[in-house]
């Protein structure tokens, strides 16, 4: 009888403590995740961005260790140069997916009156030498990323158009522009990465899913970004779940603190209103 109760007793004390660590063990198991890039990746357009954006209803959905590096304004060639950085380097080596979103400001921050001009004119050699120029920071980013980290999945983000009003012609030019040279790299580097289509999920929902800056996703536009990633891991065997899991609700941004580009593509807007029929 005393031998049979020890048993027990031992028995307990390891059901107990398996119970204490499988929670850890789990977590230390997790796949690491990692965001790199812009502002959308970063989440501007909630108020409550670190704990709601796309990028942590990913992780919270697939239960992925999560980090995200991305700097709200940067461009493909400041991208470049952050992967330099000691502690973002240390995070792209221990990922094994690692997310992208970049290129929208390689459009933004240019002369946005001359493609305004020239894409209503007809003229593509501003947003060719944009694309030129994406081309070869964007190349160079998947290659710096390669060098650190030969392994890891990389999923990229295509670029959305966030405009609904007459100069929306001329922002799809812009993002067309990044997706074709995205798009470009693929197909001359079988496999290099996946493409998640934000730009389709997006396109013709821009009043919708933009947030009152006028260009970052609002809260249905992040868990819109958030579905089209869920699916792709889950089509690349990286996660079973589609069906995003919201532990925080997002806050939809209000009004202050607008981006620079936000602040732009405001005054555009009110500029195509008053001056709408110039280009009618």
């Amino acid at each position: 009888m005393k031998i049979c109760k020890k048993m027990i007793a031992v028995f307990a004390l390891i059901m107990i403590i398996a119970g204490v660590f499988a929670p850890a063990a789990s977590a230390a198991g997790a796949k690491n995740y990692v965001l790199l890039g812009d502002s959308i990746a970063y989440g501007q357009g909630i108020a409550n961005s670190q704990d709601a954006c796309y990028g942590r209803i990913v992780a919270n959905t697939n239960g992925y260790n999560y980090a995200n590096y991305s700097v709200d304004g940067y461009t493909s060639g400041a991208l470049l140069k952050y992967l330099d950085v000691d502690f973002v380097a240390a995070g792209v080596r221990k990922a094994n997916i690692i997310q992208i979103s970049i290129g929208g400001n390689d459009f933004l921050t240019s002369n946005m009156l001359v493609l305004l001009i020239a894409g209503k004119l007809g003229i593509d050699a501003p947003f060719d030498s944009i694309g030129s120029k994406f081309s070869e920071n964007f190349s160079a980013i998947i290659s710096k990323i390669r060098s650190l980290n030969s392994s890891a999945k990389i999923l990229v983000q295509t670029v959305y158009n966030p405009a609904d009003g007459i100069f929306s012609d001329v922002y799809q030019k812009g993002a067309d522009t990044i997706n074709n040279a995205i798009r470009g790299y693929l197909s001359s580097h079988k496999g290099a990465f996946s493409i998640v289509d934000v730009a389709s999920a997006f396109a013709g929902h821009a009043g919708e899913y933009i947030a009152a800056d006028t260009i970052h996703p609002n809260s249905k536009g992040n868990l819109v970004i958030a579905q089209v990633t869920l699916k792709k891991l889950r089509d690349l065997g990286l996660g079973s779940k589609t069906v995003p899991v919201i532990k925080t609700e997002a806050i939809d941004w209000t009004g202050s603190g607008s981006s620079k580009a936000g602040i732009f593509s405001y005054f555009t807007k009110l500029f195509s209103k008053y001056m709408g029929i110039l280009f009618s």
